[in-house]
């Protein structure tokens, strides 16, 4: 747990914007399998869904998280959002 603090630590971010969930490796593995197969029961894999990759520069992200998450996306989502935080300089 230490390590992970220190990777963390680097990163720079936004202490409140940090969830975790442990789920053992192969869950992990499999996590947007089993995204596709909650959409598919409620038949909403067949309609199109976005998949949008950005950088959101650190002076923005409360913009970002102000405006996509809680301002569009709201409580509305019903597929995976993938978030992977990373320094410019690597």
């Amino acid at each position: 747990m230490q390590e992970i603090q220190a990777l963390l630590k680097k990163l720079d971010f936004i202490e409140t914007s940090v969830f975790t969930t442990d789920v053992p490796y192969v869950d992990f593995l499999d996590r947007v399998h089993k995204a596709e197969l909650k959409l598919r029961s409620k038949g909403l894999w067949d309609i199109p869904h976005p998949w949008l990759n950005l950088f959101v520069p650190k002076s923005r992200i409360e913009d970002f998280d102000k405006g996509v998450f809680k301002g569009i996306l709201g409580n509305k989502t019903s597929g995976p959002i993938l978030i992977y935080p990373m320094n410019k300089n690597k």
